[in-house]
């Protein structure tokens, strides 16, 4: 009797936690963050960096390949956190609509130390307000 109830204890707990998506949809769609220096003519990403080494006050491009998408309106943004999760800046939120299953969207960000310092950051990416992808990547700037 007692397995059984600590079973059913267990069990509820689990799904308890279990993580709920909304009604977007959203748990479906993939993304894939590109850092890159800047876009071709044609909007495509010129680079794939793994680290961002930038001058103060220098743009650096954030590609995002997204997958998986229905033919409705989304919402997207980004966050920059620290490595204990503080937030040290956000982006403003993007509305898009895709044709296809697959979609691009990309937002240039100006690095700022005071802002965003050296060392590792994570650069999470959301849609409808759900985290899609986080990704921690180092920021070095140049000295001028």
């Amino acid at each position: 009797m007692k397995t059984k109830i600590l079973f059913l204890l267990f069990t509820s707990i689990l799904l308890s936690c279990k993580t709920t998506y909304g009604q977007t949809g959203a748990k479906d769609v993939k993304a894939r963050l590109i850092v890159c220096s800047g876009l071709s003519e044609k909007n495509v990403p010129l680079d794939d960096l793994k680290e961002i080494y930038v001058k103060e006050g220098e743009k650096v491009t954030l590609y995002v390949k997204w997958f998986n998408l229905e033919k409705k309106s989304y919402v997207t943004s980004m966050d920059f956190l620290d490595t204990n999760g503080n937030y040290l800046a956000q982006s403003s939120e993007y509305k898009f609509k895709p044709k296809k299953k697959t979609h691009n969207t990309w937002n240039k960000r100006k690095f700022r130390k005071v802002i965003v310092p050296e060392g590792v950051v994570k650069i999470r990416i959301n849609l409808d307000e759900e985290i899609i992808l986080e990704r921690d990547i180092e920021i070095k700037y140049k000295s001028k």
